[in-house]
């Protein structure tokens, strides 16, 4: 049964459900935090009177609480360490799974970009937005979403593809 005063927000959150999890991944890479973040952006994007109803402002909306959201757990994370009062957490089989089964070169690569670098990536390529659209995501200016995306590259190249040998002059 569809909740009164909100008929648009359902349909939204089928359109976004699964893209939103694959960004929290990207941020996160651990799937019980990507879900249990995910869950609680739509919670608070239902809350909130602000709530943009349009898909690309709506979007914008639910990806940045996501990064916000990731951002404090990571926080979190850090001081967790640092007080020692918790054993890190074990890795998750899911995700060491699929880290295993992809190119172990290339997850390398990635996981020397910034958390910023790789959001950006995942915006433009896996969600194939433009760049405009990632700015107001990741709440930069167009050209910042152009020079983390353009820097990115730049990285996984220098990593994935060695640099040829100098020829000596003949």
């Amino acid at each position: 049964m569809e909740p009164p005063g909100r008929p648009w927000f359902e349909p939204l959150v089928h359109t976004l459900g699964r893209p939103a999890y694959h960004f929290a991944m990207a941020i996160t890479r651990d799937s019980a935090l990507a879900e249990d973040i995910v869950q609680e952006a739509f919670v608070r994007l239902w809350q909130s009177d602000r709530t943009p109803r349009e898909l690309p402002a709506f979007r914008a909306w639910l990806y940045r609480t996501i990064r916000n959201l990731a951002r404090d757990e990571q926080r979190r994370q850090r001081v967790r360490a640092l007080l020692r009062f918790a054993p890190p957490a074990s890795p998750d089989p899911t995700l060491e799974a699929e880290r295993r089964m992809g190119d172990p070169e290339l997850t390398s690569a990635l996981e020397t970009l910034s958390s910023g670098e790789r959001q950006a990536l995942y915006l433009r390529f896996s969600e194939d937005l433009d760049f405009g659209e990632i700015a107001r995501i990741l709440g930069n200016r167009e050209s910042t979403a152009r020079v983390l995306v353009h820097r990115a590259l730049m990285k996984l190249r220098d990593r994935m593809i060695p640099s040829a040998p100098l020829e000596a002059d003949a």
